[in-house]
């Protein structure tokens, strides 16, 4: 017997039970029960022969059902007698055995032989044919045999409509792209067995793949609502709440999992990260100023605590990170020319190490860039965030094409303003190419190849003029200024000295120095 959650780890790794009981609460900052069987399941630290069953004396819905979704092989209430444990365990034991080739082949991770397993079974009118079936069909759609898996839940729902097997039907409807269908059976188990959260978690996912965000988002509250306790869920709440610009939910949800998933088997700096990245990007999208300074100092302080949390022990360059997020910070301020130094700069320094591979804050340059309207950097960024390294975050797989779609607009408006521009240069009109490469950079405000478009077009407009307009040249030297001090690509450097030359040069010839008389 042990006494908390981290002692019953370290038995469970070196000696071998056939059955744990476990209470939920173990007190304190440490392990609950559900995070000790979860680790337990997730690491494979017992033998497939070996019963779990969770005991508690709470009655929250959240917790009961977060316990209940781990699977144990039974669930307790307390106070209970021996009696009352003995016939679970006995009840347990029974099924447990029975079904042990299965159990044996799902721990070996060889479905194929579960899959086996379970049509033996089925075959032979075992008492646990329901549990088989509902296996097999779970089987099926995992190796992308849907059609199978179709044909069993409807041969098996003509007999009594089992709800276990409309959910599954309904999960098999889902994957083969039949959505509605799908949120027709998950509604009417969701109204029989309100308390079955599949149901909602495969409607959110339904409403969303068909387009309906706003009943998908609805589903996905609902079901983290009544049980929370689920890191798959609360990515799937995160992911349909930023397709619905409910930027505010997101970060929520990634709070959520930040604190759900401390001490137990699914810690990782990741949440850590995603939980500041929505934070920030919640301001982003805030529109009231109030709103957005809460959100910001909340981020600024995340920023801060996070240098002394143990989870960025397992962070590389947790400095890089923090530059980037602050220069999205500065962003938002309207101090774009700051932001762009510091993007700038990490991207030069990460060109530049032979030794980078992936880049784990390539989201944080995306962002930067799309705010900037640096569209061809971005685009070159985003096919890097598609390497499966950096994709396999749930946030950054989840964000990239919401990001990729909010920018598409203004990304259209600035290549074809950008593209007159460059005709009318062609042309010889330089009013007309200053003009359209000024509206350009409305859309990309510090696009580098855009802004040297324009500092041409007007060095061209104060050659060919006899004056020298005064907004003409406080608008030039603003474009110079924005492009001063940040480490450019080769090419873009090259050209913009050049151009700095040029200018230098003609004002040098307009406003010649006055010779002194003596």
């Amino acid at each position: 017997m042990v006494t908390n959650g981290e002692a019953a780890i370290s038995a469970a790794k070196n000696h071998e039970f056939d059955f744990i009981l476990v209470d939920y609460n173990l007190g304190g900052h440490r392990k609950n029960g559900r995070q000790v069987i979860e680790e337990i399941k997730t690491k494979k630290l017992v033998p497939p022969h070996c019963i779990s069953i969770m005991v508690t004396g709470e009655n929250h819905r959240p917790m009961v059902l977060g316990a209940i979704e781990l699977q144990p092989d039974d669930y307790v209430m307390k106070p209970f007698s021996q009696n009352v444990l003995k016939h679970r365990l006995d009840k347990a034991l029974h099924k447990r055995t029975n079904l042990l080739p299965i159990y044996q082949a799902m721990h070996e991770e060889n479905f194929e032989q579960a899959m086996n397993e379970c049509t033996r079974l089925i075959s032979e009118n075992n008492r646990y044919r329901n549990f088989c079936n509902n296996l097999l069909a779970e089987l099926l759609c995992k190796q992308k045999q849907y059609e199978q898996a179709e044909y069993l839940l409807t041969k098996l729902l003509k007999v009594k409509p089992y709800t276990w097997g409309q959910i599954q039907l309904a999960r098999t409807y889902h994957h083969q792209g039949k959505h509605q269908q799908a949120i027709v059976i998950a509604t009417e188990v969701m109204k029989q067995a309100p308390m079955i959260i599949d149901s909602y978690d495969l409607m959110a996912e339904a409403f969303h793949a068909s387009g309906d965000l706003t009943h998908s988002l609805e589903m996905a509250i609902r079901a983290a609502e009544l049980s929370p306790y689920s890191v798959e869920r609360q990515y799937r709440l995160c992911q349909i709440a930023q397709s619905s610009d409910m930027h505010d939910i997101a970060k929520d949800a990634c709070k959520a999992i930040l604190e759900m998933t401390r001490k137990s088997v699914q810690q990782d700096s990741v949440h850590l990260l995603n939980y500041i990245r929505a934070t920030i990007n919640a301001a982003e999208h805030s529109e009231e100023k109030s709103e957005q300074n809460k959100l910001k100092q909340e981020a600024v302080i995340a920023l801060q605590r996070a240098k002394q949390d143990e989870l960025i022990g397992n962070i590389n360059n947790y400095s890089v990170f923090e530059t980037l997020c602050n220069a999205r910070i500065e962003a938002m301020d309207k101090h774009l020319i700051a932001a762009k130094k510091q993007l700038f700069k990490v991207m030069s320094a990460h060109a530049q190490d032979e030794e980078a591979t992936d880049d784990p804050y390539a989201y944080e340059k995306l962002s930067l860039l799309y705010t900037m309207g640096e569209y061809e950097l971005a685009e070159h960024v985003a096919d890097e965030c598609k390497d499966e390294r950096v994709n396999k975050n749930p946030f950054i797989k989840n964000t990239i094409s919401h990001l990729k779609q909010e920018n598409k607009k203004r990304q259209r408006g600035f290549k074809q303003l950008n593209q007159a521009g460059i005709d009318a240069y062609k042309k010889q009109d330089y009013i007309l190419a200053f003009h359209q490469f000024d509206s350009a950079l409305k859309f990309a405000p510090m696009h580098t190849g855009g802004t040297l478009n324009l500092i041409l077009a007007i060095i061209k407009l104060i050659e060919t003029s006899e004056k020298q307009p005064e907004d003409l040249l406080k608008r030039i030297k603003a474009a110079f200024q924005a492009l001063d001090g940040i480490e450019l690509p080769s090419k873009q450097f090259e050209r913009y000295k050049e151009l700095e030359k040029q200018y230098h040069s003609l004002m040098e010839k307009l406003n010649p120095p006055q010779k002194k008389w003596r």
